[in-house]
This record gives C-alpha cells, structure tokens and sequence, in this order.
C-alpha cells in the first residue's frame, strides 16, 4: 500500500496499465470507499472458484473433473454452489462414480484444498470472467433452448442467402431437406438483396465443416450458426467468442473457441 506505482513495473505492459489504475482510484477513494474495496479485492482472491463459474453450461464442469478419482471429485465438488453442485451430481459421468450427494470429502490441508480446486477449473477462467461486447451479452441472457434455437437460425439465414440467386428447384430442395421452422427462414433470406461480398460470406459459412455427429438437418444448422457467429463475435469484442462458448455444451463451445 505504501510502495507507489514502482512496485509494479515487474508486470506486462497491459497488467500494469489495468493495477495502475486501481492502485490510483484505491487511494483516491474515502476511508470507509477504501475498506469495501479492500474487503471486495480479499473475497476475491480467497475464492478458490472463477467468478461467473455457476453461469457456465454444466458440461464445462463435467468435463474437467472427467475421469477423477472419487476423492478428487468429493473435495472439488464440495466448493461448488447449489444448486450446480447438484445438476452436476446428476451427470452420468460424475453419477457412475458412486458419489452420494451428502458424502463428506476426505480432510485435508486447506492450502492443498485450494489448489486442487483452482487447477481443476483455472482453465475455464476466459469463459467465466472475460469481456464481451453487446451481441455476446445479449445472447448469454437467453436460456439454453433460446440460445440454441438463435444459432440454429442463424445458420439457416446463412444457408439462405448462399442460395440467392441460385434456381428456384435448387431452394426448393434446400428448403425441404432443412423441414421446417427453419425452411421459412432459408426460403426468405435467399430473396433478400444482398451484396456479393454478403453472399460470398454466407456461402462460405454454409460450406464450413460439419462433424460426423451433427445428423439430423437442425444439427448441421446448428454447427453453421456457429461458425457465423464465431464470424461475428470476433469482429465485436476479443472475449464476446469466449464469453458465448462457456453459455454452450462443452462440445460445441469447443467448436466455437477451438479447443
């Protein structure tokens, strides 16, 4: 507190820049301002969980405590909130360990603890506590059905307007291949005036690779919508990309970030 600005020169560029700031408006703060900053900045760091970890998809959760042994899984889950320690208790995976819900966790040294918790999730840190511009915000507020069905029609519109232009049979067939709601959304946007460099878009995203598992026509929509939102979403905010991924199953968030 009383070293000054020097103290931090050890720090990049940008960390710098960013504790600067708040070392400046810590001290520019009242006395009692001063203390429930202080008492924040504590809370913080004493938490062992990434702030926003509870707005994650729980497959994120799942999937980084797959494979752990049962007294791994008792120490990490007891730090969890509800109710995500319970929706992830009810995963298969973490179900066919045998854990019961009030199962008390093996005693160990609180410093040990701390650790093992922060490398289980330390990694799911950028989808958690990152920045994101409007359209990723906006679209972490939908619930997941809502979220899924945005994306799904994205990649529809897409596939849309890489048909305009295109003979009526070709659409027509597009159309009944994707049923509907989504063959009304191909169908409207292949009208639409677009430019070239917007159909030239559209068409490259319709063609993006689709994985073997995406069988049904919604899913491979899905998985187009994706790659037209990864599009938009970095031109919109370096963590918007991130930010979404974490609101996605683990499966397609890491399609999303590639991951």
């Amino acid at each position: 507190m009383g070293a000054g600005e020097a103290a931090l020169e050890s720090l990049d560029e940008k960390r710098r820049a960013v504790c600067v700031e708040a070392w400046r408006n810590l001290h520019n703060a009242s006395e009692a301002e001063r203390g429930r900053i202080l008492a924040e900045w504590r809370a913080d760091a004493a938490s062992t969980l990434p702030q926003g970890l509870e707005r994650l998809h729980p497959s994120w959760i799942v999937a980084a405590l797959a494979g752990e042994p049962a007294h791994i899984l008792r120490m990490v889950l007891s730090e969890l909130p509800e109710p995500l320690r319970t929706t992830v208790l009810g995963s298969s995976s973490i179900a066919s360990a045998g854990l019961l819900p009030t199962e008390e966790p093996e005693k160990c040294p609180v410093a040990l603890k701390r650790e093992v918790v922060r490398v289980a999730f330390g990694w799911l840190f950028p989808l958690c506590e990152g920045d994101g511009g409007s359209v990723a915000e906006s679209l972490c507020a939908f619930t997941f059905d809502e979220l899924l069905t945005d994306v799904t029609g994205r990649g529809a519109r897409a596939v849309g307007q890489s048909l305009a232009g295109a003979a009526p049979a070709l659409r027509a067939r597009a159309m009944a291949a994707a049923g509907e709601p989504w063959a009304q959304m191909i169908g409207k946007a292949s009208v639409e005036v677009a430019s070239d460099v917007e159909r030239k878009l559209a068409m490259a995203h319709a063609n993006t690779r689709i994985p073997d598992s995406a069988r049904t026509p919604s899913a491979r929509l899905l998985h187009i919508g994706l790659a037209v939102l990864k599009f938009e979403l970095a031109a919109e905010h370096a963590g918007s990309v991130y930010r979404l991924a974490g609101r996605l199953p683990a499966s397609l968030g890491r399609s999303l970030i590639g991951w």
